[in-house]
């Protein structure tokens, strides 16, 4: 994962998809959130059209069927049984600018297909200081 490489987690509201969130922020890449509750086709959609280059999926879930069909989709790694032993456990201290992608989120598709809006570091950043 390298700066605006989109990554999609497909994961449950849990530690784990926070820790995921963070590892691909921290690599400088821009997450795209995958709600396991949406129906395959919805998923199926999301991961073509946002162009995600890897796609992390939580243990017990699985990636919709489509994904593996498709012309040079999205490589899948399995979260509960990826070998990381071999990686560095350092921070990679990757430059983030603000410009860059931070993350993808897709809208409710009141349209019939869902829309995704991109948001870089510094709406990202200016955000979390407004909530604070």
């Amino acid at each position: 994962v390298k700066p605006e490489t989109r990554v999609g987690l497909l994961a449950q509201r849990s530690v784990e998809m926070m820790v995921g969130i963070l590892a691909v922020l921290k690599a400088g890449g821009a997450y795209v959130p995958l709600d396991p509750e949406y129906p395959a086709e919805r998923l199926g959609y999301m991961i073509e059209d946002s162009g995600i280059a890897l796609l992390l999926v939580q243990g017990g879930l699985r990636a919709p069927a489509s994904v593996a069909s498709m012309a040079g989709g999205p490589r899948v790694l399995d979260l509960d049984t990826v070998d990381v032993s071999g990686e560095r456990a350092t921070d990679p201290e990757v430059a983030v600018h603000g410009e860059q992608l931070a993350y993808v989120i897709y809208t409710s598709g009141s349209t019939g297909r869902p829309k995704g809006a991109a948001v870089r570091h510094a709406a990202l950043s200016s955000c979390m200081a407004w909530m604070q």
